[in-house]
């Protein structure tokens, strides 16, 4: 009976000391870890080298193209525009990576402002509003109606992050965040507003405005 009571007083320290570590040492056992659960993290690609971290309980619901128009007409461009996107889930938080690439070469995305946002091992410019799910923002629109075709439950508004980077001239990678709010802004900026775009002529004369000042 001792030896039984020994053994029972041992597993109980036992288990003590790892519950007790999983709150000390969350990079082991997980930001999020219960007892008996092993949450990690992965690396998701949005475009090139650039990536992002999602702990193991974020489920991959699917990809989806994304229609955008330019501000302006470029001649010789095919409308719409699309940014490939792939959506992430978990318990009412989304993750939404993307990227697009302008089909023409006679025009650029300007060079982003604020690029300082850190996050990811990159550097990004970060924007944030609130977007109710009836929006009547085409950009957005097609994003929750995305999310509700895929069977989930809907807040009444989602706070939006969105994390910008410019690839290239033409090339503009991106990772949205979508959490549970309330509201709505009184401005929700589409992707053609956030990123004007500039024709190579006004590029090239910067360039040569640039290599002429002592």
């Amino acid at each position: 009976m001792k030896r039984l009571q020994r053994g029972l007083f041992w597993f109980l320290i036992c288990c003590a000391a790892i519950v007790g570590c999983s709150k000390m040492l969350p990079s082991m056992f997980g930001d999020d870890a219960m007892f008996g659960e092993d949450v990690q993290e992965r690396r998701e690609v949005v475009y090139g080298y650039i990536f992002i971290n999602l702990s193991s309980s974020f489920s991959k619901l699917g990809t989806v193209e994304v229609s955008w128009s330019p501000a302006i007409i470029i001649p010789g461009m095919s409308l719409p525009q699309y940014l490939s996107t792939t959506v992430y889930e978990n318990d009412g938080t989304y993750y939404l990576t993307q990227w697009t690439q302008l089909g023409t070469d006679i025009y650029y995305f300007e060079p982003l402002a604020n690029e300082t946002a850190e996050r990811w091992g990159n550097s990004w410019q970060r924007t944030s509003f609130t977007v109710p799910v009836n929006t009547d923002n085409n950009e957005y629109r097609q994003y929750i109606e995305y999310i509700k075709q895929q069977g989930q439950s809907l807040p009444e508004s989602f706070a939006v992050t969105v994390y910008a980077k410019r690839f290239s001239g033409r090339i503009i990678a991106r990772v949205l965040e979508f959490t549970p709010s309330t509201g709505a802004s009184a401005s929700i900026p589409q992707f053609n507003q956030l990123y004007p775009l500039v024709s190579y002529e006004t590029v090239k004369k910067n360039e040569i405005k640039c290599d002429v000042i002592p």
